[in-house]
């Protein structure tokens, strides 16, 4: 094995020349023995020794700390103080150049070569540690995954190289900055950094995980990037209340979906226009029914998804009856029992056509549930209640609004009071109470009305 190189920095001849026999009896290869700091530097850069002794108090106009503290920041040599004075503030100025030890002259054989091990061995424990943690980095800033940690307020410990790509500067900048500092200079950037901030406050407030579905971030250049991040809470001894944050760009997924979206749309928007064809009297009645119903939604602080679903199943729930005769869609008069039942099969018949596209909502079992009752006086399968799932509940209401409100073949528009007087005097009967409830604010507190 090969012998370890050390340097000895000693302005006193005497004792650098015991220091090196005593070196030489411990197998230890001396490079050099210097008297002044800055000949310690140029032999420190020429023969980058594994150790160096370093003397405080040197020859010239630069002492051991001085020199220690540039050959450290430069070539990382780990390095041992040696000194006849141990006065508080000799050692103070020492410690700031982060040495591997400090020895006392005079001082014993033995003393002397425990301490260089042991700066040997923190050294290599030291340069372990850095190299896991560079081979750590390496990976986080490979991952096309943004991940970043955060103070509790809101300033970045450490991002990676894809969040900061992101904002279009380095991991380096980022530290000790908050979003804020990086969004656009508008209203847009500062209604996006208060939006993270909140996820943010809300993590270190909890203690809890949160999942973020998705969130948007404007670019420079305008474009928007979707993100799908997760924030966790973490506590260390030198940094409480800190947040873990991993993101996941879903811009290429959501405009996917939205394209998806789009041509489902159109394919709802055809049967739609299929069935409005056959019925001229209800024309518009399913696109009225989808805005009351999505209004009444959004009221009872449903999910955008839900609403979403709720608002497309409501534009086809009636697309059953394109299986029923037009002259009794149309028919000016009071239907026959025989007729009615061939009416009631729209929703049966809607589900047939509904159930083979794959939607991301349950479409299909919405529009078979949209005729049935809390009390299981609806058809076709005389559901009550919870069985209902809550967006048939909700289109029900309006449905039956709007068939009331509006005018129909066989008599005259009733009037939205009227239709308001029937779901309310059939509350917890054949209507969720939840749902009506909600209906009834908006018609009579937030002027909601039908548009013809």
């Amino acid at each position: 094995m090969k012998a370890k190189s050390i340097l000895v920095v000693e302005d006193e001849r005497i004792i650098a020349v015991d220091i090196k026999r005593t070196l030489t009896t411990f197998n230890y290869d001396i490079c050099g023995v210097v008297a002044s700091g800055e000949k310690a530097i140029e032999i420190a850069r020429e023969k980058k020794p594994d150790l160096i002794l370093m003397d405080i108090v040197l020859d010239g106009e630069m002492d051991g700390v001085e020199a220690a503290e540039i050959i450290y920041n430069e070539l990382m040599t780990p390095i041992i103080f040696l000194t006849a004075y141990s006065n508080e503030k000799i050692l103070k100025k020492a410690v700031l150049s982060s040495p591997y030890g400090y020895l006392i002259k005079p001082f014993e054989d033995r003393e002397l070569r425990a301490t260089i091990e042991m700066a040997f061995y923190k050294s290599k424990m030291e340069n372990t540690l850095k190299e896991t943690r560079n081979f750590l980095w390496r990976v986080i800033d490979t991952v096309p995954n943004y991940i970043f940690v955060k103070d509790k307020n809101g300033k970045y410990v450490m991002a990676n190289k894809a969040l900061a790509d992101i904002y279009e500067t380095t991991p380096k900048k980022m530290i000790g900055r908050s979003d804020r500092d990086f969004v656009q200079d508008n209203e847009t950037g500062k209604l996006e950094s208060d939006k993270f901030d909140e996820d943010d406050i809300k993590v270190i407030r909890t203690k809890q995980t949160i999942f973020i579905p998705e969130e948007s971030f404007t670019m420079k250049d305008g474009n928007i990037r979707w993100f799908q991040t997760t924030k966790v809470p973490l506590d260390s001894p030198g940094k409480p209340d800190v947040i873990l944050g991993v993101a996941t760009d879903i811009t290429e997924l959501k405009h996917s979906f939205e394209k998806l979206q789009k041509l489902l749309e159109d394919t709802v928007n055809g049967l739609i226009s299929a069935v409005e064809m056959r019925d001229p009297y209800t024309a518009g009645h399913q696109k009225r029914v989808s805005s009351l119903a999505c209004a009444i939604a959004e009221e009872m602080g449903l999910s955008k998804n839900q609403i979403d679903g709720i608002r497309i199943a409501a534009h086809v729930h009636d697309i059953g009856k394109i299986h029923v005769p037009s002259e009794i869609l149309s028919k000016p008069g009071r239907l026959t029992e025989a007729e009615f039942n061939l009416i009631k099969t729209h929703p049966q018949a809607g589900y047939d056509i509904l159930k083979g596209i794959d939607f991301p909502w349950p479409i299909a079992d919405i529009v078979l549930q949209h005729q049935e009752r809390m009390n299981g006086k609806g058809y076709p399968n005389q559901l009550k209640g919870k069985e209902i799932i809550l967006e048939a509940r909700i289109i029900s209401i309006a449905d039956v609004m709007e068939a009331i409100a509006s005018h129909r073949p066989y008599r005259p528009a009733l009037g939205v009071n009227y239709a308001l007087d029937e779901i309310f005097k059939n509350k917890g009967i054949l209507f969720d109470e939840i749902v009506v409830d909600t209906c009834l604010i908006l018609f009579k507190e937030k002027n909601f009305k039908f548009e013809y």
